[in-house]
């Protein structure tokens, strides 16, 4: 009895890791080509837009949506009730919308998400974008503009203490 039950839990993640899930657009945003920020646009969804969940990579999901698909960041989609394209009104089903969705039906119960850094290969393949810094330098302020927005603000001035180099 034991046996079947470590098979069964084995099976049920990569089972649950499968199925399509619907999901809603939260804002207006821009469905892309690949998962990356300055991938091509491919279609502008809609808020409270319905989606079909198809994969992960990264922070961002492939998403189906008007019979296209593209990349969605994670933050931009809310998971509805946890159904699946599956039969989701079965105890195996309800199983399946727990693990991938971290909700149990209407009790509330949710997962955070957290999104992992840089690796190796991202810093390995990064190319400087110079255009991106001269465009960041227009919101740089001068020792004056700071002074000024300091006295505006009611801003006190503060000491900071540093460590010493070792």
């Amino acid at each position: 009895m034991i046996r079947p039950l470590l098979i069964l839990c084995c099976l049920l993640p990569s089972a649950a890791l499968a199925a399509e899930q619907l999901a809603t657009v939260l804002q207006q945003t821009t469905l892309r080509a690949e998962p990356f920020s300055d991938a091509a646009q491919i279609l502008t969804l809609k808020a409270r837009q319905q989606v079909t969940v198809l994969q992960r990579k990264g922070g961002w999901y492939q998403v189906r949506s008007a019979g296209q698909s593209g990349w969605l960041r994670m933050s931009r989609v809310r998971f509805g009730s946890g159904a699946t394209t599956q039969n989701s009104s079965s105890g195996l089903g309800q199983a399946l919308s727990f693990l991938t969705t971290g909700r149990s039906g209407s009790s509330g119960v949710t997962v955070a998400t957290g999104i992992r850094g840089l690796d190796s290969a991202d810093v390995a393949n990064a190319k400087p974008d110079h255009q991106a810094l001269k465009r960041l330098k227009q919101f740089q302020a001068n020792p004056d503009q700071a002074r000024q927005f300091a006295r505006n603000a009611q801003l006190k001035s503060q000491p900071v203490g540093y460590f010493a180099e070792q």
